[in-house]
């Protein structure tokens, strides 16, 4: 069995396992009132691509993470990360209507039931969190406390959305554009990479060099979203588009143009590439987080031509 396909089958087992854990770990949604127990149902067959879990997983073993903590982590992540689309999609934030190639939860089970289902989320995936917590490095708990809540405050996730939100009254600069970016995707990034390093063995080298890491993949991953809302049809992104131009929202396109956006997620994705490149140990140990890879899924070449259009 070559190293690469050894990692296919292992990221394959765990993204089975934390789908599982994703799905069930909500408890018996029969118990619950009947429309937050449907909203759940429906939130929780769609489970995605999984890659936040299975990275923080994964990256919890390698780094000596006890299995029972790394799912933990990783499932935790999920929930965190499933509750920030449900409010992307609000009408009072994005006002989607599909995501996941399905309708939005507020538009089957309406905006209340879908606030208090992304809260139950966010609810369990902090729980999760601390179980993962208590049982990492007992040195470094109070520093990975600090961590989730410098990822995912006021500094960070809910400070990135709450400037998507109310800061572009004026100038939408490629510089406040990527801040934007920063706070609202690659910190939830970082906390899936850092986060199970931290509470592992991990070096501060390696700890260092992880979080650079993220933090480019996930400017790169915004780049390619902003990209894919301007060009890629429903039929391939399985959600509602157009969303930045419709709202007045920082969009790389918008601010760089075309070929300039394309040219800023190469160089993102390129020196990511460098940084995993330079962590310490064999190759084959960080190939897990090639998953972090941002792939554009659109045809630059086409682009190109559209947009002079």
């Amino acid at each position: 069995m070559t190293p690469e396909s050894w990692w296919q089958r292992r990221s394959g087992c765990a993204k089975t396992l934390l789908t599982e854990c994703f799905s069930n770990g909500m408890g018996q949604l029969d118990k619950v009132e009947q429309r937050l127990g449907a909203a759940l149902k429906h939130i929780l067959s769609k489970p995605g691509s999984m890659t936040r879990a299975v990275v923080a997983y994964m990256v919890g073993i390698e780094m000596g993470l006890v299995e029972e903590g790394a799912r933990a982590i990783s499932c935790g992540i999920e929930y965190l990360h499933t509750a920030s689309l449900i409010f992307d999609d609000l009408p009072c934030m994005d006002d989607a209507v599909s995501r996941r190639g399905d309708d939005c939860v507020h538009v089957v089970h309406g905006e209340a039931t879908a606030i208090l289902t992304a809260l139950a989320l966010v609810n369990r995936g902090y729980s999760m969190l601390w179980q993962g917590v208590a049982l990492g490095n007992s040195e470094r708990r109070k520093e990975a406390a600090e961590w989730i809540d410098k990822r995912l405050g006021t500094n960070g996730v809910i400070g990135g959305q709450a400037l998507d939100l109310n800061s572009w009254a004026g100038s939408k600069d490629t510089a406040s554009v990527s801040k934007v970016a920063a706070m609202k995707t690659a910190d939830l990034l970082r906390l899936t990479v850092v986060l199970p390093a931290i509470l592992g063995k991990a070096t501060r080298r390696e700890i260092q060099l992880l979080d650079r890491l993220a933090l480019f993949r996930g400017l790169a991953y915004q780049a390619a979203d902003d990209i894919k809302d301007v060009f890629q049809e429903f039929s391939k992104s399985g959600k509602t588009g157009g969303r930045d131009h419709a709202l007045g929202r920082p969009n790389l396109v918008a601010t760089e143009g075309t070929e300039g956006a394309i040219r800023r997620f190469l160089r993102l994705n390129a020196i990511a590439d460098q940084l995993q490149a330079s962590l310490p140990g064999a190759l084959c140990q960080w190939q897990i987080l090639d998953m972090l890879r941002v792939p554009l899924s659109v045809d630059l070449t086409e682009l190109k031509i559209r947009a002079a259009v």
